[in-house]
């Protein structure tokens, strides 16, 4: 696959301190993973990371610096098998004609947490650098931001996309996917520590690429809708963040490394995703921070 040509907001001086926000993106850990092994290859160090659904992952494997060898690994073994958990089909037809009253998602998590168990950290404070990992507490009605706990659990809650998983518990909450309330979670990152800038790894929502109505010739109308007006919303948030940030005098820089959408049918395309979104991010960091002699 051929990797895209990025495209940057706006140009950073070479040195300061630097954090990198993964932005939510349905099963878009390749991508995010592939800009991650990009940094580390120009001798980028980041001083601190954030995370919404799967830049969580991504996010958290670079927060606890796994090594690049150990990400191909964990993702490019990955199968759908591993993670796909569904209720017994008797379970849902039951909940279907109780109209669903009580019933939660279709996945339930348990072989999602089996893989994230492959991480070399369980707890967020035992990362080498400091982490933020946005989700949506649906039992406090507000957005959550993990910065310390169970690691696998954050993660879980961050991931937990509406109606396919189950809602996380944690502590008696239900938490659900943190791409719901914002994109990416830069403003959770710039709180956790001094920063000069925020690169932001950005992927956009399949259903907001292009404007007009073309969502009304196909099924499943009433659900395009919902998706397209939840996808505006968190873009609105996602853009106030990027001003208030930037009023506090932290640059915010998205790199969009393009690449196809990714689903749990699709993962065989991960490594050369991967190897794109890696081959369109030195492109753009090495515009970002030319000809530089010395990590960030």
């Amino acid at each position: 696959m051929a990797a895209v040509t990025p495209e940057i907001s706006k140009p950073a001086d070479a040195y300061g301190r630097t954090g990198i926000a993964f932005s939510s993106g349905f099963f878009g850990f390749f991508a995010h993973a592939g800009f991650l092994a990009a940094l580390r290859e120009r001798s980028i160090v980041p001083v601190a990371y954030a995370g919404a659904s799967s830049g969580a992952i991504v996010a958290s494997m670079a927060a606890c610096e796994m090594p690049d060898s150990a990400i191909r690994e964990m993702l490019f073994n990955v199968k759908k098998a591993d993670f796909w958990d569904p209720d017994p089909l008797p379970k849902v037809l039951a909940s279907a004609l109780r109209l669903f009253r009580g019933y939660a998602g279709y996945l339930n998590g348990n072989g999602f947490a089996a893989l994230l168990e492959k991480l070399p950290v369980k707890q967020i404070e035992a990362c080498h650098r400091p982490l933020a990992i946005s989700a949506v507490d649906i039992t406090r009605k507000k957005e959550k931001i993990f910065t310390e706990g169970n690691l696998i659990k954050a993660i879980q809650a961050s991931g937990s996309v509406p109606m396919l998983f189950k809602p996380t518990e944690i502590d008696g909450a239900l938490y659900l996917d943190g791409g719901i309330s914002g994109k990416a979670p830069v403003e959770a990152l710039a709180d956790l520590c001094s920063l000069d800038r925020i690169l932001v790894h950005f992927i956009t929502s399949e259903n907001v690429k292009e404007s007009g109505n073309g969502f009304m010739k196909k099924r499943f109308t009433p659900w395009r809708m919902q998706h397209i007006a939840i996808n505006t919303a968190r873009m609105a948030d996602y853009e106030r963040q990027k001003r208030i940030v930037g009023l506090r005098g932290v640059e915010v820089i998205e790199i969009n490394t393009g690449g196809p959408s990714m689903g749990p049918n699709s993962l065989n395309k991960g490594p050369a995703v991967y190897e794109a979104a890696k081959a369109s991010a030195l492109i753009a960091l090495k515009k970002i921070f030319p000809d530089r002699s010395r990590p960030v």
